[in-house]
């Protein structure tokens, strides 16, 4: 014959070990936020110059809830490229937001690719290109 089950542990002893865990996974879950990594920016890649991605990287640029930066760009042709670095440059002049040195400026149809290789892990690229030519990318 098998003995009753014992409860060792007091309703009072389980509520106080569940609220201390309760506490310590509150305070581990805001610990990320508690110290400052090392670059909180969100770097940006623009693949596709047109107008319509020269407009899109002002817009992610241009947010004030996260610091965002533009650093690599990409397109088919050279003069799209030079045209849209340029107008940006001349509303973004602070290196805190645009940093496109000449060996992140990619010309070519496997543009997309290097651009986007230049990017971590949590940062953004803006496809603009025509459909036509998403699939490869």
């Amino acid at each position: 014959m098998q003995q009753p089950f014992e409860n060792t542990t007091s309703r009072r002893q389980f509520l106080q070990a569940t609220t201390q865990a309760a506490a310590v996974g509150a305070v581990l879950s805001t610990a990320p936020q508690l110290f400052a990594a090392e670059d909180s920016k969100v770097k940006v890649a623009l693949v596709g110059c047109g107008g319509r991605g020269t407009g899109a990287a002002t817009n992610a640029l241009s947010v004030s809830n996260g610091p965002t930066k533009l650093v690599a760009m990409a397109d088919v042709f050279d003069h799209k490229l030079k045209s849209s670095f340029d107008n940006l440059s001349v509303q973004f002049p602070s290196a805190d937001q645009m940093d496109v040195p000449t060996e992140r400026k990619f010309i070519g149809f496997d543009a997309a690719r290097k651009a986007m290789d230049c990017l971590s892990p949590g940062d953004i690229v803006i496809m603009t290109t025509p459909a036509a030519f998403r699939w490869s990318q």
